[in-house]
């Protein structure tokens, strides 16, 4: 006498099935190991059965169910009941839902393959680049703002890329945005190619500065100092890391901040050693690539990153 392995369940087929999986097949199969074979399609139906032909042409009719309907290859409905000793064989074996993950992930990934090669035309190539994060973890992907005309947001977005392939190789660039919501921003890219860390990062350095009114060094210490004209930073809060190379302690810039802006003095958070730098530990300001070269050059005034 079969098993009940289809107790409770309740079987469709998307079209007919090859072999001797015809509907009378089905349906006394079915029956018979306690389960309910349907040739409707409803909420009830738990597995439907299909070839992979019927599954390209008929398969949002079982995908519309959700999770409740296991859209299945016909065989696991054949394995099942032709095991040596019957048995409902897991669904995620015969699934046909992966082939449209696996569709749908190809095209994805088609689709930012294309978009980073249309970027890489007059911005960076983001299959080949990434956004550097220096040994805190701080994402050079710098956010500045400023309130123009009719309270415009005017935005800029500062990057440091570095290549995904070693030895790494950076790039500076710049996204302006003159309205908030803007669809067609403008770029910066000051070098026509990649290159060495330090210079890149002197360029976008030096380009914080020029919008700013501040020191890169200094973008904690004189956080809202500067008239409306210039643009606006805001250094990550809430324990997030604020990046390398700052004037002084975290804590004591942000004191003095507030002595600036004539503001209580904040209280000194909890603050890992990697973000509590300090002005003069000059191996706590190597904010670069780390290498022989950098750790040779710890007891210079000034360190250079490759």
């Amino acid at each position: 006498m079969p098993r009940q392995i289809f107790q409770h369940g309740v079987i469709a087929a998307a079209g007919p099935l090859p072999g001797q999986l015809t509907v009378e097949n089905l349906r006394r199969w079915t029956e018979a190991r306690r389960g309910r074979f349907t040739e409707e399609m409803d909420s009830s139906v738990t597995h439907l059965l299909c070839t992979p032909e019927q599954f390209d042409q008929r398969v949002p009719r079982g995908l519309a169910l959700g999770k409740s309907c296991h859209v299945v290859h016909h065989d696991w409905f054949e394995f099942s009941i032709a095991a040596l000793r019957e048995k409902k064989l897991p669904e995620r074996e015969f699934c046909m839902r992966s082939r449209v993950d696996k569709t749908t992930a190809e095209q994805r990934h088609l689709a930012r393959v294309e978009r980073g090669k249309r970027e890489g035309e007059r911005f960076v190539n983001t299959n080949l680049f990434h956004i550097y994060h220096d040994r805190d973890l701080f994402p050079y992907r710098i956010n500045m703002v400023r309130r123009g005309e009719d309270d415009d947001e005017q935005r800029y977005e500062l990057c440091l890329w570095e290549s995904n392939a070693k030895p790494h190789l950076y790039w500076f660039t710049a996204k302006f945005l003159k309205r908030k919501g803007d669809n067609q921003p403008s770029y910066h890219r000051p070098s026509r190619c990649s290159g060495k860390w330090r210079r890149e990062m002197d360029l976008l350095m030096s380009f914080f500065r020029l919008k700013t009114g501040i020191e890169w060094q200094d973008r904690v210490l004189g956080e809202k100092t500067m008239p409306s004209t210039f643009f606006h930073y805001a250094p990550p809060t809430g324990g997030k890391p604020v990046g390398r190379r700052l004037r002084f302690c975290y804590d004591y810039c942000r004191h003095i901040n507030a002595q600036i802006r004539r503001l209580p003095s904040p209280q000194p958070g909890t603050i890992s050693p990697a973000v509590d730098l300090c002005a003069g530990r000059v191996d706590d300001h190597v904010d670069g690539p780390v290498n022989a070269e950098a750790l040779a050059s710890r007891e210079q005034p000034l360190v250079t990153a490759p």
